[in-house]
């Protein structure tokens, strides 16, 4: 399904019937890191999965920006005629679903932050810029199979490799341009105001999460006011993909 959201053509999948759910993928991911998670929850919620300006099949004209994929979702949510939803947001998408929540408290009920960011240190702000530079001249090929060691859990690459193979292609089928617009969109990500969150928040973390840590995890927990923490064993920063039974479980457990 396709919305004109200012001027770009956003798809978005929608599935199942209930009290809605928006889910938000993270940086080079698309509305498919979250298949099997609305598999497991579309008896129970209203599933819709957006893929971001510059992400899978939507286009990526104008400028990336937290505030402005915040802006996408809420016009997104408006177009759909939803009520409040819960909105899940995985790393990149966590940032998204946390401004979002500041700036129209009315759209969002409870808020799910799956490898949940809280802000980087100036070294690693530098590196996503250092990478947006190095796609541009050499394309996503050059950044594949490093990102991908680190992307899942050990145990992942061991008895998942169909996963992890997928996961290979979703990452190669970024456009160079619009992933790194994106990459320097989340060097630059504003300061968002975690202590207006007032909405119940659960944040899930994998065990082997070396993107956002589990300390990554604990600071957020800090400085959301209302909030619960789980963490998933045996997988990594992609566990939507990992392990979404688990997933869907944290978050249908959290909304019961």
């Amino acid at each position: 399904m396709y919305a004109d959201i200012d001027g770009n053509t956003i798809h978005y999948r929608s599935a199942g019937e209930g009290p809605p759910v928006v889910f938000v993928h993270g940086l080079g991911g698309s509305s498919n890191v979250w298949h099997g998670v609305i598999e497991a929850m579309k008896q129970h919620h209203h599933c819709i999965a957006i893929d971001l300006r510059g992400h899978g099949r939507s286009q990526g004209r104008g400028r990336f920006s937290i505030e402005q994929w915040a802006k996408d979702v809420h016009k997104l949510i408006r177009h759909l005629e939803l009520p409040a939803v819960t909105l899940v947001g995985h790393s990149l998408g966590t940032l998204i679903a946390q401004q979002l929540a500041v700036e129209a408290p009315d759209a969002v009920d409870e808020l799910v932050l799956v490898g949940g960011i809280s802000y980087f240190q100036p070294p690693t702000a530098d590196a996503y810029r250092e990478r947006a530079d190095l796609v541009e001249r050499e394309g996503m090929d050059v950044l594949v199979d490093a990102w991908l060691e680190g992307a899942v859990s050990p145990q992942s690459h061991a008895t998942k490799s169909g996963m992890v193979g997928l996961l290979r292609e979703v990452f190669l089928r970024n456009e160079p341009q619009n992933y790194a617009k994106s990459c320097r969109a989340l060097a630059d990500t504003p300061k968002i105001r975690r202590d207006e969150i007032g909405q119940p928040t659960l944040v899930i973390t994998g065990a082997h999460d070396r993107s956002t840590p589990l300390a990554m995890t604990q600071e957020l927990t800090a400085s959301i006011p209302v909030t619960h923490a789980t963490v998933i064993p045996d997988v990594g920063h992609w566990s939507p993909l990992e392990s979404p039974g688990a997933v869907a479980a944290a978050i249908l457990q959290f909304l019961t």
